[in-house]
């Protein structure tokens, strides 16, 4: 199942995201398979199918590769061209961004990404985890004062 929240995919499968359908290519073009083929029209289909399946799971290096080839390494905001760049989810993975196809990556460098993330009201707030651990310290203080007293 996929999780929009969840930057990595893990144990995801093709199948899920592609299933086989009876007669029709299952990338989703709506052609009849060749009598010669299982699953898919073409090798074209077969292909944008593996590396939308690789983003979606969260293969970075896949990720890089594609947005590289429709980027250059150029920053979306401020156009300069770096090798030393970040794939940026356009729409947050904590907004549910995640599990996206590469529609949702921007390149960005990294004085853009950081001033992008920097920009988000929870980012300078202190982590749920953090939270977690300070409210059972604050269980376990309680619980060794009546202990005490």
């Amino acid at each position: 199942m996929i999780n929009y929240f969840r930057r990595y995919q893990t144990g995801m499968v093709l199948a899920e995201l592609y299933p086989t359908i009876e007669g029709k290519c299952a990338c989703g073009c709506g052609k009849d398979i060749p009598q010669s083929r299982k699953k898919w029209y073409s090798t074209d289909c077969r292909d944008m199918a593996y590396r939308t399946f690789a983003i979606i799971k969260g293969d970075t290096s896949e990720i890089r590769k594609y947005l590289y080839q429709l980027d250059g390494g150029a920053c979306r905001y401020c156009g300069s061209i770096t090798d030393d760049w970040q794939a940026d989810h356009i729409l947050p993975v904590f907004e549910g961004g995640a599990a996206c196809d590469i529609s949702n990556f921007q390149t960005l460098c990294l004085d853009c990404h950081n001033e992008k993330t920097h920009s988000f009201p929870h980012h300078n707030a202190i982590s749920s985890q953090a939270v977690s651990i300070v409210r059972m310290r604050s269980v376990y203080d309680l619980g060794q004062q009546s202990i005490v007293a």
